[in-house]
């Protein structure tokens, strides 16, 4: 006759009374392995099924947060905590005297922090500047000594590059900014902020679509990756573009790229998540919400990031995003293809490897369930 549980007239609600007839091991292993079940009442099954033990629950997160922050605070401190030029471009439109004087003075102060080019007149050097050959040059002509820079790179850039070349001239030289920012955009720090939030937009898109379907098939991953792609497109150009003119290229420019910005990043991000399973969540956050974005020039341009980081920024989709979108605000679209194709080879890249995987994990499979079908097992 099975075994009557008695239950105390005074338990709790929820009160699990305990079975003398279980077996002690299974139930220590079921405590250990839902040892929150009782703070969280009422989470759906298969949620509580795929708890891990307290240990675990208690751990993962702790290391994962931590190596994460480190890896955080580590990259941008050495790439921002005091930023030094590497072979910068510099324009120089003078006589020979004086832009051999300059170049000395500048490789003096800085070994290998500049390169330089010579242009004939003010008007060459001035097209060189607004065109993002350089982004700062020094002209000596019958109308005085200047330095003509592109408000444009932003305040850092050009404070940087101004005082640099202000020291090697050694007088004071008037600076004029022959391209400025935009008056939406006073910082020049709009278009990192834009291709920060849509990268990790891309991120938590791909993550929270593994979550929730781990199974999906790819066709239906990359229709739903597709809609929030437009999605984010429109929405940044209405933000960025049309409510705060922070980003002065047209509406369809914006919407273009940073639709394939968040078609990338959530591309890239669920290759990783198909790879490395359970790590793929840490393992995309350093590479394209850390390194991404920290080499993105978005803050200051690759030439001045350590020799370390300086390759990733002609490689990573944000730093392509970047320069797409700053060349056509203001560059006369300078960059605007190179980022275009960057972009989607990324994004079709990406696709194209967990399309491969998923057709050889099936080939896989298939001999698998042929023998099952036939053993009857």
């Amino acid at each position: 006759m099975p075994h009557a549980t008695q239950f105390s007239p005074g338990a709790p609600p929820g009160f699990i009374p305990h079975d003398p007839s279980a077996d002690p091991a299974a139930d220590h292993a079921r405590h250990a392995r839902h040892a929150l079940v009782d703070s969280e009442p009422g989470l759906p099954a298969p949620v509580l099924a795929a708890a891990a033990g307290a240990r675990k629950a208690m751990l993962v997160p702790v290391i994962t947060a931590l190596a994460i922050g480190t890896v955080f605070v580590a990259v941008y401190l050495a790439a921002f905590h005091a930023p030094s030029a590497r072979h910068q471009p510099i324009g120089i439109a003078a006589s020979d005297k004086v832009a051999a004087r300059t170049e000395l003075a500048l490789n003096n102060a800085a070994p290998n922090g500049y390169t330089f080019y010579r242009y004939p007149d003010a008007e060459a050097a001035q097209q060189a500047v607004t065109h993002d050959k350089v982004p700062a040059a020094l002209v000596d002509d019958g109308r005085g000594t200047r330095v003509l820079v592109a408000g444009a790179q932003g305040p850092s850039t050009v404070s940087s590059l101004a005082s640099a070349m202000t020291a090697a001239v050694g007088k004071p030289v008037p600076v004029k900014d022959v391209l400025p920012l935009a008056a939406g955009d006073s910082r020049g720090l709009s278009v990192f902020y834009a291709a920060f939030g849509v990268v990790l937009a891309g991120f938590l898109f791909a993550v929270s679509s593994y979550q929730i379907a781990p199974r999906l098939r790819l066709a239906v991953r990359v229709g739903s990756m597709l809609v929030f792609s437009a999605a984010s497109g429109v929405m940044v150009a209405l933000i960025a573009h049309t409510a705060f003119s922070a980003l002065p290229a047209s509406f369809a420019v914006v919407a273009v790229v940073v639709g394939l910005l968040a078609w990338a990043s959530a591309a890239a991000a669920g290759l990783l998540l198909r790879l490395f399973g359970p790590l793929g969540m840490p393992v995309a956050s350093v590479v394209l919400l850390i390194l991404g974005n920290a080499t993105s020039g978005g803050i200051l341009p690759a030439t001045f990031l350590p020799a370390w980081l300086s390759p990733l920024a002609s490689l990573m989709p944000p730093a392509a995003a970047v320069r797409g979108l700053r060349g056509a605000a203001y560059f006369h679209d300078t960059h605007l293809t190179g980022a275009v194709l960057t972009l989607a080879a990324w994004a079709l890249g990406c696709l194209t490897l967990q399309y491969l995987m998923d057709r050889s994990a099936q080939r896989r499979a298939t001999p698998a369930a042929v023998a099952a079908t036939a053993t009857g097992t």
